[in-house]
C-alpha cells in the first residue's frame, strides 16, 4: 500500500532525506534508467522545486527549495489519501469474498477452514477482515520465505499439496493478491473447485471490478 507510483514524489523525498543523494542512487532506488532519472531531475530543477549546488568539480548536491518542500508535502498528502482509498476498496472486496465463501458452506458445517494464497498487504487486510467472520485461517501458501503469518504456518508454493492436505478436504483457497502470473492457473488447477480469486480478472462470478 505504501509503494510509490509517482517518481516525482520519490525523488523529492530522497533529496529531502539525504544531502548525499545522486542521480545514480536515485536511478537505483526508482528502478529506472539513469538517462530517465536525469530528465526527471532536470524537470524538477526547471519547476523550481530542486536547486543544484556544486560541491566539487565532478560532484553536485541537490537541495529542495521552499516550493519543492511544499510540493513534497502536497504529494505526501495525496499519496496518503490514495492509500486510504485503496485500503477501503480492498477491504470492501475482501469482505465480499469472505461473505460469498462463508455462504457457500453447508449449514451443518461446524468449521470453515480457509487457506490464504499469498501473504502480502492484501492478505494482511484479509486477516483483519477474517476476525469478523466465521471463517478460520488454517494455512498460508507463499514464496515470501516467512515461516509464519500471524501465527499460522506458511508453506512454500512448491508445497501447495501439503498445505491443502493439512487444511483438510473442505478447506477453500483464497488467492489474496492483486498480481497473478498466468502460471497460477496451472499451479492451482488441480484445486480449481476450491479456489476463490479476488483480483480483477475474467473468471465469471469471481470477477472483481
Amino acid at each position: 500500500m505504501s509503494r510509490h507510483h509517482d517518481p516525482t514524489h520519490k525523488i523529492l523525498e530522497e533529496i529531502d532525506a539525504s544531502a548525499e543523494v545522486s542521480q545514480r542512487s536515485l536511478s537505483a532506488t526508482l528502478g529506472i534508467a539513469l538517462g530517465l532519472t536525469n530528465s526527471l531531475v532536470k524537470g524538477l530543477v526547471h519547476r523550481g522545486w530542486v536547486r543544484v549546488s556544486r560541491v566539487k568539480r565532478q560532484r553536485v548536491r541537490y537541495l529542495l527549495t521552499p516550493a519543492g518542500l511544499a510540493e513534497k508535502a502536497r504529494l505526501s498528502q495525496q499519496a496518503f489519501h490514495n492509500a486510504v482509498d485503496r485500503y477501503r476498496t480492498a477491504r470492501f472486496h475482501v469482505h465480499d469474498m469472505f461473505a460469498r465463501v462463508s455462504a457457500g458452506w453447508r449449514d451443518e458445517a461446524t468449521t470453515k477452514p480457509v487457506v490464504f494464497y499469498g501473504s502480502g498487504e492484501l492478505a494482511e487486510i484479509g486477516f483483519i477482515c477474517l476476525q469478523e467472520t466465521d471463517l478460520s485461517l488454517v494455512a498460508v501458501i507463499d514464496t515470501a520465505g516467512r515461516g509464519q503469518f500471524f501465527g499460522v504456518q506458511v508453506f512454500d508454493r512448491s508445497r501447495t499439496a501439503d498445505a491443502l492436505a493439512q487444511a483438510g478436504p473442505t478447506a477453500r483457497v483464497l488467492v489474496m493478491s492483486t498480481e497473478h502470473p498466468a502460471e497460477l492457473d496451472d499451479e492451482l488447477g488441480a484445486w480449481s473447485d476450491r479456489v476463490e480469486w479476488i483480483q480483477v480478472r475474467q473468471r465469471g462470478s469471481h470477477d472483481v471490478e
